[in-house]
């Protein structure tokens, strides 16, 4: 008679199940209503939440602006450093051309915080040049001057993602719009005369720094694409022959655009999230955390997982495993939770990889990870991971890191309950659910 074993590990849950004719392969697929009895095993997960060391934030699909100011995890600000092109041919202004306005275009698609926040931003031209073989991370920086391109320093503005704007009697997508200075504008016209490919723009113009801040109390973040059609530098102009022209300069797709952002060590978050990122503690710990933007993620370990079937003498087949992260606060409106998490393997050199269940190796579509708004739940399938880790297969470390999926486009965060939750939480604790086949 072969024994099927369903438990969770953390909360262990230990189901004996018995079959004498199934297949072996059907084994432990479709379980629920031969569940026999429980037993509990708090002691064999360990998890604690740490810092990102840094993530790629080089040419994203969007990025992040502005000022948040956590209650949880305290200030961050984001910051868009992006080179610029010209706009599919070469800028040519004409005979006596005479600036109207310059204006930095930035498309909105979505907030995090409080869109009634004021954003104040800051526009300044980068000194340092920016390079397409170099890798840049959420915690890079490049150099720039110091005097502002804004025509109206000081000036608010407000994120309205869902509001469309109307020009010149055009209905146009969400977008802001920050006057710059005529000069900058004017110097853009004057060097272009020596401009025949976007190199040669570059010379001279190496890109903008562009950062936002607030001191609103929530804030708020904004999430724009800068190689949107809706994102560039518009120069507005004359000359002697027309009086309504315009050119529009863009982040180039072949260019370079990249984040930074900036958690400020963490100096006003949470006492208890800082005891576990900044003091290192990893024991009485009922609550865990992750924040995208390269900030915080939760690191579980699987300290006896060989003990446990070590009996077995590896004679076992993991048939299914999850884990399962429950929201410590689903009813959040303001700081809301990630829509998927996902898992960094990490083998014993250190280095991060894919575990064989992630969608991108596995075509099943069973590796999950979005968020259930119905049960306040996420459910990662481990189930091959944990496999290879029982067999001492692929010289796996024995954790992995819990993170915020698309972590470098998106601003949520997420506290959840751990292993050990606060009394009255006990079903909403950090767990793996496994069922498996010895033979």
């Amino acid at each position: 008679m072969a024994f099927i074993k369903k438990f969770a590990l953390l909360s262990v849950l230990v189901v004996c199940l018995f079959s004498c004719k199934k297949e072996f392969n059907a084994i432990g697929l479709n379980m629920e209503d031969e569940l026999l009895g429980t037993d509990m095993d708090t002691t064999s997960i360990v998890a604690y939440s740490v810092l990102y060391d840094s993530i790629i934030t080089t040419n994203l699909s969007n990025q992040q602006l502005g000022e948040l100011h956590d209650p949880i995890f305290g200030k961050t600000t984001a910051t868009v450093y992006s080179q610029f092109c010209m706009s599919g041919s070469i800028p040519y202004f004409g005979e006596d051309p005479i600036i109207d306005s310059v204006v930095l275009t930035l498309q909105t698609s979505s907030y995090y915080g409080d869109t009634s926040a004021a954003l104040i931003f800051n526009v300044y031209e980068l000194s340092e040049d920016l390079y397409t073989t170099t890798s840049y991370y959420n915690n890079s920086t490049s150099e720039h001057y110091y005097n502002s391109l804004l025509k109206n320093p000081g000036t608010s503005y407000y994120v309205r993602p869902n509001t469309n704007i109307l020009i010149d009697e055009e209905i146009l997508s969400p977008h802001i719009r920050i006057p710059l200075s005529t000069d900058f504008g004017q110097r853009l016209i004057e060097e272009s005369d020596y401009w025949l490919t976007d190199d040669d723009l570059l010379e001279d113009f190496k890109g903008l720094m562009i950062s936002a801040t607030s001191s609103h109390p929530t804030g708020c973040l904004f999430s724009c694409n800068m190689t949107s059609s809706l994102s560039g530098i518009v120069i507005y102009f004359h000359n002697a022959y027309n009086d309504e022209l315009s050119y529009t300069f863009r982040p180039s797709v072949s260019g370079v655009t990249y984040n930074n952002y900036n958690h400020y060590e963490y100096s006003d978050a949470d006492p208890d999230l800082k005891r576990q990122i900044i003091n290192h503690e990893t024991s009485n710990i009922s609550r865990l955390y992750v924040q995208a933007m390269g900030g915080v993620r939760t690191r579980v370990n699987f300290p006896n997982i060989h003990n446990k079937f070590a009996a077995l003498q590896n004679r076992v087949v993991i048939n299914r495993a999850e884990l399962i992260i429950s929201n410590y606060n689903p009813n959040e409106q303001m700081f809301t939770h990630p829509s998927a998490l996902t898992i960094q393997g990490v083998k014993k050199d250190g280095s991060i990889y894919y575990i064989p269940d992630d969608e991108v190796l596995s075509a099943d579509g069973f590796f999950g990870g979005s968020y259930n708004s119905k049960t306040g739940e996420y459910k990662i399938r481990i189930t091959k991971y944990l496999q290879q880790l029982i067999l001492n297969q692929g010289d796996l470390a024995d954790y992995f890191y819990l993170v915020v999926k698309g972590s470098g486009i998106h601003p949520n965060r997420l506290v959840f309950h751990s292993s050990n939750p606060e009394t009255g939480y006990e079903s909403q604790q950090l767990r793996v659910e496994i069922a498996y086949t010895t033979y």
